[in-house]
C-alpha cells in the first residue's frame, strides 16, 4: 500500500476525532501519549529487577519515561496548554510540507492551482492556532479536525493522481520500447 495513501488514512482518523471528541480530545490525546511513555518505562524498570544480579547501570531515562507518562496520565491539563503549540506547529509543517511536495511535482508534472488551496489553508490554520490556541476552546480544536480532514482529503488526492501518471508513464515507456515486425 503506499505509504501516502496510509498517511491520509491516518490523518483523517486524527481530524475526526477532533470533531468528534471536541475541546475533550486534547486532555485523551495528552493522556494516550502519557500512557505509551509508560510503557516502555515499565518494560525496562522490569527488566532492570529480573536482571539485578548483573549489576547493570539503573535505567534513569527509564524511570523518567515512566514519571512523565504517569504524570501525563494523572494531569492532562498540565500539558494541554503545551500540546496545542505543538499541534499548531505540526499543521503548519504539515502545510509547508504539502506545498512544497506539490512545487517539486510540478517539476514534472502539471499541478492545478486549486491543489494548493488545501495546504494553503493548513499552513493557516496552523498560524491561527498558534497565535490562539485559548481563544474559543472548542474551536481550535474543530478547526484541527477539519484541518486534518482537509490535509488527508488532499495527500488522498495526490497520491490517487501520482499513482495514476506513474501507471500512464508506464503504459506509454512499454509501447515506445515495443518493435515493429513485418
Amino acid at each position: 500500500m503506499n505509504i501516502q495513501i496510509v498517511r491520509s488514512i491516518s490523518i483523517l482518523l486524527i481530524g475526526v476525532l477532533f470533531l468528534v471528541l471536541g475541546d475533550s480530545a486534547l486532555s485523551v490525546l495528552v493522556m494516550a501519549v502519557g500512557a505509551l511513555l509508560m510503557i516502555p518505562g515499565i518494560f525496562a524498570l522490569i527488566s532492570y529487577i529480573r536482571h539485578m544480579e548483573q549489576r547493570r547501570m539503573f535505567p534513569l531515562a527509564a524511570l523518567g519515561s515512566f514519571v512523565l507518562g504517569l504524570w501525563m496520565v494523572v494531569s492532562p491539563e498540565v500539558f494541554v496548554g503545551f500540546f496545542m503549540y505543538v499541534v499548531g506547529g505540526v499543521l503548519v509543517a504539515l502545510g509547508i510540507y504539502q506545498l512544497a511536495g506539490l512545487s517539486m511535482s510540478s517539476r514534472v508534472l502539471p499541478v492545478a492551482w486549486p491543489l494548493y488551496v488545501l495546504p494553503v489553508l493548513v499552513l493557516l490554520l496552523g498560524l491561527f492556532v498558534l497565535f490562539n490556541p485559548f481563544e474559543a476552546a472548542a474551536i481550535p480544536f474543530i478547526l484541527i479536525g477539519i484541518g486534518c480532514i482537509i490535509s488527508a482529503v488532499n495527500y488522498m488526492v495526490a497520491a490517487l493522481r501520482t499513482a495514476k501518471q506513474r501507471r500512464h508513464s508506464r503504459q506509454s515507456i512499454e509501447i515506445e520500447d515495443a518493435e515493429v515486425v513485418s
